[in-house]
């Protein structure tokens, strides 16, 4: 059972691993295709094509865009699966076909979910949005020390420095966990309610021929959402991590 358990997990992650591949708009080789297609995606004018080559110059700015890169690549990956997901829940996904859900109209069960996962590529894209703005900006500099304030104007500049560097990986806490929920309700409702649109109008004949598929493609959508709300909470722990890391150095 173990052995069958870790070839389907390791099966989970290469199929991840080429939907990454499809789903996220950066993917260059080496540095230098990696900016580019950068500037290429966001379609910057000459003068922000400017300040991304002056940071590229630099070893914190390098650092700082590989960041931003891979924040831009998660965010695409989750929206365009929660694109994926409104159409499997309009399509695959019917709540009162739950014996003890059955009191729920159809038409608002369906309308919940799709639009859940609506708000969910609304998010994804605004973060990918601001990610555009925050590249510009570049990374934020340290706090310019005085003699004059020695004890605690130093202390307030440094605190508020660090607390601006953990503050990304808490937007990233925040919204991993809601897609770890997100995806979890998707794998559950698809996996436990699936029944084609318009399913209880065809004759029983057909109902009954057509189960079998339907449940395949439950399996086929679910497992990946189940295995999706599993990653999603393990980028919680390690943006936790992260942010505990940076407020540790609250201790000036």
């Amino acid at each position: 059972m173990t052995n069958l358990f870790q070839k389907g997990w390791n099966a989970l992650n290469e199929a991840n691993r080429r939907w990454k591949a499809k789903t996220q708009p950066i993917a260059g080789q080496v540095q230098a295709d990696t900016w580019q297609q950068l500037k290429n995606y966001f379609r910057m004018n000459e003068a922000e094509q400017a300040r991304l080559e002056t940071l590229t110059q630099q070893e914190k700015g390098r650092v700082f865009l590989s960041g931003k890169v891979n924040e831009i690549n998660r965010y695409a990956s989750h929206r365009t699966t929660f694109l994926l997901n409104a159409a499997i829940q309009l399509l695959l996904v019917n709540i009162a076909s739950i014996t003890v859900l059955g009191f729920i109209p159809l038409l608002y069960a369906k309308a919940a979910l799709v639009g859940v996962n609506l708000l969910m590529v609304l998010l994804a894209w605004r973060r990918i949005r601001g990610s555009r703005k925050q590249l510009l900006l570049g990374p934020s500099e340290k706090p310019k020390w005085s003699i004059w304030g020695i004890f605690r104007g130093n202390r307030r500049k440094h605190n508020k420095h660090i607390k601006q560097q953990a503050k990304p990986y808490k937007t990233s806490m925040r919204d991993e966990r809601l897609f770890m929920m997100i995806y979890l309700l998707n794998a559950m409702t698809i996996f436990f309610a699936s029944q084609l649109i318009f399913a209880n109008y065809l004759p029983s004949v057909l109902q009954g021929i057509i189960s079998i598929p339907v449940f395949l493609l439950s399996l086929l959508f679910a497992l990946p959402n189940a295995y999706w709300g599993i990653t999603a909470n393990n980028q919680v722990v390690k943006a936790a991590t992260k942010r505990g890391s940076q407020l540790d150095k609250m201790k000036l």
